[in-house]
C-alpha cells in the first residue's frame, strides 16, 4: 500500500453561517440541503442563502444519510429508507431495514448497506431487490462513474454495478465516511483529518473538526462539528 507521502494543513477561502445546527448536508443544482434533527426538517438554501423547509415528522429515527435526485430526497435511518417528493412534500417508505448507508446510481437505482443483514442490496428502478452481496458490514458507500466504493473497517472495495470486485484499497486509519469523485476521500466525524487517495494516501489537516463534507465542481464544502457553519475550500488545494 502506498501511504501518506504528503501532509497538508489547509485554511478555508470563505464560510457560510447556517440558520441552525445540522448533522449532515448535500448539494445539488445550486442548492444546499441540510438535515436538522431537533426539528425533524430538511432545510434547503438557495444561492442567495434563503432557507425553505421540508417536514419529515413521520420518520421517528434520526436520519443517518440522505441523497438527492432531481425530484426526490432519499432519507436513510435505522427504520429504513424513505423517499420525499421535492414538489409535493409527500413521504413514502421504500425499504425497511437497519441500514448503515446507501447510494444512488446514475440510473437512479439504490444500492444499500444493510447493517443487520450484513448485505449489500442492489435495487432496480421499482425498488425491488435485483441481487445482493452477503457477508458485508460496510460502514459507508460512495458512487462515481459507474463504480461503487464500499468502505469497510479495513479497506475500500471498488465494485461495478453487478457486484464484481474491481479493486481493494487498504485504508490508512479508522474512518467512517467516504466521498468520491476522481479521487477517494475518507474522514471520521468530529476529527480534523481528511484522507485523499490518488494512488497514494495524502493526509489533509483542517483547522476545525468535520461533521460532514461534500465535493462540488470547484470546491470542497465542510460542515463544522457544531453544524452551524459550512467552510468553503478551493478544490485544487486538496
Amino acid at each position: 500500500m502506498q501511504f501518506l507521502l504528503f501532509i497538508f494543513f489547509l485554511s478555508p477561502d470563505s464560510l457560510l453561517p447556517l440558520p441552525g445546527n445540522f448533522l449532515n448536508f448535500e448539494i445539488a443544482e445550486g442548492f444546499i440541503y441540510l438535515y436538522e434533527s431537533n426539528n425533524k426538517k430538511i432545510i434547503r438554501m438557495d444561492n442567495q442563502n434563503n432557507p425553505s423547509a421540508f417536514s419529515i415528522d413521520m420518520i421517528n429515527e434520526r436520519i443517518n444519510v440522505f441523497k438527492l435526485t432531481p425530484f426526490f430526497i432519499y432519507l436513510g435511518s435505522p427504520e429504513g429508507i424513505f423517499r420525499l417528493s421535492i414538489n409535493s412534500g409527500m413521504i413514502e417508505s421504500i425499504y425497511r431495514g437497519y441500514i448503515n448507508s446507501f447510494t444512488i446510481t446514475d440510473a437512479e437505482e439504490l444500492i444499500i448497506a444493510d447493517k443487520q443483514k450484513k448485505e449489500i442490496l442492489f435495487l432496480d428502478y421499482q425498488n425491488k431487490i435485483k441481487w445482493r452481496l452477503t457477508g458485508y458490514n460496510a460502514l459507508d458507500i460512495g458512487y462515481y462513474g459507474g463504480r461503487i466504493y464500499l468502505l469497510t473497517r479495513k479497506d475500500i472495495q471498488v465494485i461495478d454495478e453487478y457486484g464484481n470486485i474491481i479493486e481493494k484499497i487498504k485504508i490508512p486509519n479508522k474512518v467512517e465516511k467516504v466521498n468520491v469523485d476522481e479521487y477517494i476521500y475518507l474522514f471520521k466525524p468530529n476529527e480534523r483529518v481528511i484522507y485523499k487517495w490518488d494512488g497514494f494516501w495524502k493526509e489533509i489537516f483542517l483547522q476545525h473538526p468535520i461533521a460532514d463534507f461534500k465535493i462540488s465542481k470547484n470546491n470542497i464544502l465542510v460542515l463544522n462539528q457544531y453544524g452551524d457553519t459550512i467552510y468553503f475550500y478551493d478544490k485544487s488545494d486538496f
